[in-house]
């Protein structure tokens, strides 16, 4: 028995459900990239930084390669402040957060329309504050929670490319159709 029977759901309120699962799963996805970027990139600046530190400290003419890993440390920094990787992974956790509670008022709430209404503008509430999706990413999130929900059938799965797939939190890939 699947959660739609078991709920009793109608199609309109199963698919509220299920966005908001495919929410949290896209949100988490997309904190824990930009917390990624974050550490790497803070990772290679101290490494970077050390080393031409020991180039510094010792005698006699700096290298040339020293100096071209200095300014690589100053534009990664710099791309981490400009962009602000803890900032946005810290959007996508509040994002998440936020559907994971409107996934708990719908499982623990009334099943009749008039709260189905509530959940949907809850929803909406929480889209406005989104910055534009990643289509592939949303998509593979998409895969990701069918298959948790033991569905089978291929015609539900969308099917990314390899290519898709590696740059899902890079590029939108405005030009996909999606499921």
């Amino acid at each position: 028995m699947n959660l739609r029977e078991q709920l009793h759901l109608s199609d309109e309120h199963y698919g509220l459900l299920f966005g908001v699962r495919r929410s949290i799963r896209y949100h988490d996805r997309r904190r824990a990239f930009y917390e990624q970027l974050h550490h790497v990139t803070s990772l290679l600046t101290i490494l970077m930084a050390g080393s031409v530190l020991f180039d510094v400290a010792k005698k006699g003419e700096t290298d040339g390669w020293l100096t071209a890993v200095s300014v690589a440390a100053a534009l990664l920094a710099a791309l981490d402040m400009v962009v602000g990787y803890s900032k946005r992974a810290n959007l996508h956790g509040s994002l998440r957060e936020r559907f994971v509670n409107l996934e708990i008022e719908i499982l623990k709430g009334a099943a009749d329309d008039a709260a189905w209404v509530g959940y949907q503008t809850q929803r909406l509430l929480i889209e406005k504050d989104e910055p534009p999706i990643y289509k592939v990413l949303d998509c593979l999130c998409h895969n990701e929670l069918l298959e948790a929900e033991g569905v089978k059938d291929p015609q539900y799965f969308f099917n990314a490319h390899f290519w898709q797939r590696w740059t899902s939190q890079l590029l939108r890939w405005e030009n996909v159709k999606t499921v």
